[in-house]
């Protein structure tokens, strides 16, 4: 895999400050709709199966992402796919660099979700998920991957169903290319919040940003459509009274 500029993101629980390794550079996907799939079968310490991880994949997109109004941008949820067991068990960064991205994690197109007990990427308890863009071309984000804490002592599992879902949604924006936000009340903040339920203005301004959505350019009238029509006979007469004013001027003009 070629090295590139990447985004590295912890979300870390209550009151926690969190790791956030990125860069300024503008990373998107392109196309308008991208995929969030999870891994099948290594969710065994955060209370909830694949399916149920799934359905809060659809919550957290259809609640958060696809709600904001200036945003081409449309996730969805996919399915429950079959993935290596390294996606499971091995570091996102590849040993004793800087995080460059494992590329045994590479994700082929869109996100990729999956539980991970690996004590490197989950020191402590409190890191509830990481996320890195792994897969990039120039600008362009073709695959991410979210690593959510399975370790038996993650703090994930304690959490609220709203709460997973709000958890989740925030690892999508890192996905999708978005970092922290100092604004409290975004989703994007650095840590996590109780009840939150929708997007902060933040969040719209920053997705909206990175995935504009285009206007129509036209040009274009409006009619009054009360105001009452000329008919065809008051046309014609108001036409011949021009015409033969103007033939009249211009006698005078030739008499003087």
């Amino acid at each position: 895999m070629k090295a590139f500029i990447f985004s590295f993101f912890f979300l870390l629980s209550f009151k926690t400050f969190a790791l956030n390794f990125h860069n300024s550079v503008k990373l998107v996907y392109a196309q308008n709709e991208v995929t969030v799939n999870v891994a099948k079968g290594f969710c065994t310490n955060i209370g909830i199966d694949d399916q149920e991880l799934l359905s809060i994949v659809g919550d957290a997109v259809n609640n958060f992402w696809n709600k904001a109004p200036t945003s081409r941008l449309k996730l969805r949820a996919g399915n429950i796919v079959s993935v290596a067991a390294a996606y499971e068990t091995d570091n996102i960064c590849e040993p004793s660099t800087n995080c460059e991205p494992n590329s045994d994690l590479a994700v082929g197109s869109g996100i990729l979700i999956t539980c991970n007990n690996n004590i490197t990427n989950f020191p402590n308890s409190a890191i509830l998920g990481i996320t890195i863009p792994n897969n990039i071309s120039g600008g362009t984000i073709l695959g991410a991957l979210i690593m959510i804490n399975d370790r038996a002592t993650n703090q994930f599992d304690t959490k609220s169903r709203a709460e997973k879902v709000a958890i989740i949604a925030h690892e999508i924006g890192h996905a999708i290319g978005l970092g922290h936000s100092p604004v409290t009340d975004s989703l994007m903040y650095y840590a996590t919040v109780q009840s939150r339920t929708n997007l902060g203005r933040d969040d719209i301004d920053g997705i909206s940003y990175l995935y504009p959505k285009q206007q129509p350019v036209s040009c274009g009238s409006i009619v009054d459509v009360n105001k009452k029509k000329p008919d065809f006979w008051s046309g014609l007469l108001a036409g011949l009274l021009i015409i033969a004013g103007l033939e009249t001027l211009r006698k005078k003009r030739n008499w003087s």
